[in-house]
């Protein structure tokens, strides 16, 4: 299943052809990684930083000088007239170029990490979604299940009023009470559809659809402890996004400060004189002086920015650890209510339902017995399944702080 997703990832299915069966988690999350458009925006992100740092390792191109001077203007003698062709280097002083592609470097870093907090968010709503939608589909088949449960006892009664053994009122509640199942199915199946569309949304490919999922909401989960997490809080790429821009700002005030420097321009021209027939050469330099503009704004700037930069990475480790706590607690909270339903309430609800429909069955029982029992047995189902996408749902969400930053993302200039 998996292969089939990457294959129409790959040849990039259309909405009439793209019809997925039996989608997998695993299968999900791929296609979310092929087609999500906040993936494909931050990896062209990391790639437009990748040209910054080709350009800002780049120097200032040479400019060639053409001249021709004193050109003949009413009184002026033609054979006073001076060519002058040379060329003009302008040398950044201060290390300019190197640190100005450090700081573009280091740029492409924050971008690269910025790719794998998007690529944790996406895999987190993913998970999510594919949950909400695996819990409808299985509610759904619940409640269609009590609707033919109704059905079935619908017929049982009506076998039991032509041999006299029952009313008509049960007949009539019986029947009320399939209506009512059958208004629950449609709307389980509504929510279904709904679940199904919030899943294609995280997807990030509205063109796909698919039939029907595959998984189960049963799956184990290891809680690890929490001090094994805070330990690895520190590779949470949120919190190296946050350092790596701090970064970045620390480099870009040691770029605004050597940018002061002015930039000295050299000059070589060769220079003909037609009033001797003379080759000259010229050599100068051109040096700007900083009388208005003095790069004190451009300092402050950089300066406020590396402040605020260092804020907001204190300010974010403080914020993931909290969350990393109460994600733990929800996990912890939502394990035990499933083992608590699954363990010990929800096989008594089975023998409870049981019991009571062979005893109604026999006439032992009155149809109220039948239907509250069904009622609890419905009730704990969905309540078992409920605590199951919990589970999921908070898995997802601790498991960002599980993962390893992906490497995949190649850094070139």
């Amino acid at each position: 299943m998996l292969l089939a997703a990457l294959l129409l990832a790959v040849c990039g299915v259309t909405a009439t052809a793209a019809s997925l069966t039996n989608l997998t988690l695993a299968a999900a999350l791929e296609l979310a990684e092929q087609h999500h458009p906040q993936l494909a925006e931050a990896r062209a992100l990391v790639e437009a930083a990748g040209g910054r740092v080709q350009q800002a390792g780049t120097r200032p191109n040479p400019e060639v000088v053409v001249r021709a001077e004193q050109i003949p203007f009413k009184d002026t003698p033609a054979r006073d007239r001076q060519y002058v062709v040379g060329f003009a280097q302008t040398v950044p002083l201060g290390s300019k170029v190197a640190k100005a592609r450090q700081a573009e470097l280091l740029e492409q870093e924050t971008r690269a990490r910025q790719l794998e907090v998007v690529r944790r968010a996406v895999r987190k709503r993913v998970h999510t979604a594919f949950a909400t939608a695996l819990y409808q589909e299985q509610a759904a088949g619940i409640q269609t299940r009590i609707a033919e449960d109704f059905t079935r006892t619908i017929a049982l009664i009506k076998a039991r009023l032509a041999a006299g053994d029952a009313v008509p009122e049960e007949l009539a509640r019986a029947e009320m009470e399939l209506a009512r199942a059958e208004v629950e199915v449609r709307r389980s199946r509504s929510l279904r559809e709904q679940a199904g569309r919030a899943l294609v949304a995280a997807l990030g490919a509205p063109e796909l659809r698919f039939q029907s999922l595959a998984g189960s909401l049963e799956a184990a989960f290891e809680v690890p402890t929490l001090e094994s997490l805070n330990a690895r809080l520190a590779e949470h790429p949120e919190l190296l996004e946050a350092q790596a821009a701090q970064k970045v700002n620390a480099a870009r005030l040691e770029l605004a400060l050597v940018e002061r420097i002015p930039e000295v321009t050299a000059e070589v021209l060769y220079r003909r004189l037609e009033a001797t027939r003379q080759n000259t050469l010229d050599i100068g330099f051109r040096i700007p002086l900083p009388v208005f503009n003095t790069g004190q704004g451009r300092v402050r700037e950089a300066r406020a920015e590396a402040v605020a930069a260092e804020a907001r990475s204190r300010f974010k480790q403080s914020e993931l650890q909290t969350q990393l706590h109460t994600a733990h607690a929800e996990l912890t909270t939502a394990l035990a209510n499933r083992r608590a339903l699954q363990d010990d309430i929800l096989p008594r609800a089975t023998t409870v339902l049981k019991a009571v429909e062979v005893r109604h069955a026999a006439g032992d029982l009155p149809l109220n017995d039948l239907l509250s029992a069904r009622r609890e047995w419905a009730a704990v189902q969905l309540a078992h399944l409920e605590s199951l996408r919990d589970v999921m749902r908070a898995w997802a969400e601790l498991a960002g702080y599980l993962a390893k930053p992906a490497e995949n993302v190649a850094l070139r200039p």
